[in-house]
């Protein structure tokens, strides 16, 4: 008898266990999936930023930097929004380290983003573009990092607000 419950128990928590991995499985987000949540989060703050940054590069030629910095705090504030929209979603655990990197790209864009926009507001013309083409290398970077997820939107372009 007590061998009897000792297995029964034992087949219980086998039971258990595979319906545990199969919940697990069953729940895995594939890359795809991650691609088709976060691309319309990456869309919404494209577009945003199409807005925002409409005619800031006339404004910097224009010498009116302090407009131009009132812009890149917006930008700021928007793409802020967007990262902890992407860090809500779930990510495929075979992709998380790759993904959590890009994530720290992202947050390093946002501070690159507030430097360039703090230099304009201070005057500094030369400082905004040396950290223009640190924010351009970091794009890269962040880029290349999620190559193989195809994205679209959620690739860093910044010829799309020119």
């Amino acid at each position: 008898m007590k061998r009897i419950v000792v297995t029964a128990i034992g087949a219980g928590l086998l039971t258990l266990a595979a319906l545990g991995v199969a919940a697990a499985s069953a729940t895995e987000l594939t890359r795809a999936e991650y691609v088709a949540q976060v691309e319309p989060i990456c869309k919404a703050n494209t577009e945003a930023n199409k807005q925002i940054f409409n005619g800031a590069k006339g404004e910097v030629k224009a010498g009116k930097l302090e407009a131009a910095s009132k812009r890149f705090a917006n930008a700021v504030g928007a793409f802020e929004k967007t990262i902890k929209q992407l860090e809500a979603v779930p990510r495929p655990a075979a992709d998380e380290a790759k993904l959590n990197k890009w994530l720290g790209y992202l947050k390093t864009e946002s501070t690159y983003l507030a430097k360039i926009g703090a230099d304009l507001a201070a005057g500094n013309k030369a400082k905004a573009q040396l950290d223009s083409v640190r924010l351009n290398r970091n794009s890269n970077l962040a880029n290349n990092t999620v190559l193989a997820f195809g994205f679209d939107y959620c690739r860093i372009n910044p010829s799309r607000f020119s």
